[in-house]
């Protein structure tokens, strides 16, 4: 039932929110600027909320990723979206290859 997924959904809100905002802390270190954290817990909800309508998973930001963004030079989220774009278009291609990829795998590449 789902009183019986609400302590684990919860837990997992919790800790998505304190790896994005922990994110946005590190990234504040590297570029100066100050993050809104209103703005990036809303953001990252309705994200959330609506990602499995079309099939997608929850997502958190991840400090990896949004550093080696900083250090490239990005100054704008533009930089996530060609990020994310050029993901879409290397699964696009590489997609007959991935296919023999074993799942377990896969999900490791996600994490």
């Amino acid at each position: 039932t789902v009183s019986a997924l609400l302590p684990a959904a919860f837990s997992m809100a919790m800790l998505g929110a304190i790896e994005s905002l922990l994110c946005a802390v590190v990234l504040d270190g590297m570029t100066g600027k100050k993050h809104n954290s209103n703005s990036e817990l809303i953001g990252q909800g309705a994200g959330n909320i609506i990602a499995p309508f079309f099939g997608g998973i929850t997502a958190t930001a991840a400090i990896a990723r949004s550093a080696a963004n900083v250090r490239a030079g990005a100054t704008s989220p533009v930089s996530a979206i060609i990020h994310a774009l050029l993901v879409l278009l290397a699964l696009l291609v590489l997609a007959p290859w991935l296919s023999y990829l074993p799942l377990a795998a896969m999900a490791a590449l996600l994490l």
